[in-house]
């Protein structure tokens, strides 16, 4: 499933669609960084890409997220019960390597680069990332918030901040987190393309299964975080020429 880099005679290019790839990084650990990319994998999975859907795994961490996924099939790639594909990452390969090789396959990766925001920059500022969309998640507590600081302003000196979207995953039950959700979105307004809020899912809560069955049993708040991040990472098709005439 992996291919070695090779030289390349044409450069590689995300497929046509309207999806674009995704790098989930969470601003530490514990935020809901694989959940999140996870569930946009498999809400892509069944909205839109069905098997094009991937989901990489580059947290670099002993993940369970194919077992709640009730994932089976090939071991090289998994297939999750909405169609996702699950592939973990190779020790080798970076960030970038697992997108260009998922490109290759023709599919559209969500990545799950788990708490390393700083470590990945140098990917997604490769010229051949600048189609792919970062998502960074955040806890709702000050001192998540507080600890966020560094992350954002080297997002935003190396030009990645402003194509990023920033997720406040409240993983409490009963905390009100828009008060914080409101101030993000005022320190940050202009400088990230969204800031998405999502409150507490008792689902997620339960650290169970995350197949199809239990995804329907998600509050409606949850779905329209889904839709949101859809929203927020799908381009403008572009048009043909004779649509333009």
């Amino acid at each position: 499933m992996y291919e070695e880099e090779q030289e390349q005679t044409v450069p590689i290019s995300p497929p046509p669609t309207a999806e674009q790839t995704v790098v989930v990084c969470g601003t530490a650990g514990g935020v809901g960084t694989s959940v999140i990319s996870a569930l946009l994998a498999e809400y892509r999975a069944a909205t839109t890409l069905g098997g094009a859907s991937w989901w990489i795994d580059a947290a670099g961490n002993d993940g369970d997220l194919h077992q709640r996924l009730r994932a089976t099939g090939d071991p090289v790639l998994l297939r999750s019960t909405l169609g996702a594909g699950l592939w973990p990452l190779p020790e080798e390969a970076t960030v970038t390597d697992a997108i260009l090789n998922a490109w290759r396959f023709g599919a559209v990766p969500v990545v799950d680069a788990g708490a390393r925001p700083l470590t990945i920059l140098d990917d997604l500022c490769e010229p051949e990332m600048s189609v792919v969309t970062p998502i960074l998640v955040v806890g709702p507590r000050p001192d998540l918030l507080n600890r966020a600081r560094e992350i954002f302003t080297e997002w935003e000196r190396t030009g990645v901040l402003r194509r990023a979207i920033v997720v406040i995953c409240n993983q409490i039950p009963g905390l009100d987190h828009q008060g914080l959700t409101g101030l993000l979105t005022d320190v940050v307004s202009g400088q990230v393309a969204g800031v998405v809020g999502m409150d507490y899912e008792p689902v997620l809560g339960e650290g169970t299964a995350l197949d199809r069955e239990a995804q329907e049993r998600f509050a409606p708040h949850t779905w329209e975080v889904l839709q949101a991040l859809v929203t927020h990472t799908t381009a403008a098709r572009p048009q043909s020429p004779a649509a333009q005439q």
